[in-house]
């Protein structure tokens, strides 16, 4: 058996795939790591969606492609801390689009 703390560092290390993994397959987790894993999957999916629009873009921006990078990892580290430190599990932004695409998966009991 998995720890709480454990299924959330899942979520944001695998990004959407580990999201998806503790949001829907594993049916034991408790509200708040069901919410992060909501937000992993938001956060992972959307720095692919940018990244992806970034790339296909004509013009080159210098450093745009880093600077996203470390607006996901901080996002992924912020996550985590915010888990083991058993605080508030919302994280700007990103916690009200999860609510709001994953409110029922969230909220199961």
């Amino acid at each position: 058996m998995m720890s709480e703390k454990g299924k959330v560092i899942l979520a944001y290390i695998f990004g959407w795939i580990g999201g998806l993994i503790v949001l829907f397959g594993i049916k034991d987790s408790t509200r708040e790591t069901r919410f992060h894993a909501a937000q992993a999957i938001v956060l992972s999916g959307g720095y692919c969606i940018i990244y992806l629009i970034y790339s296909l873009l004509p013009i080159y921006i210098p450093l745009l492609s880093t600077a996203l990078w470390v607006v996901y990892i901080i996002g992924i580290i912020f996550g985590i801390i915010k888990s083991n430190n058993a605080e508030n599990p919302e994280l700007p932004v990103i916690g009200g689009i999860a609510k709001s695409m994953f409110g029922k998966a969230i909220d199961r009991q």
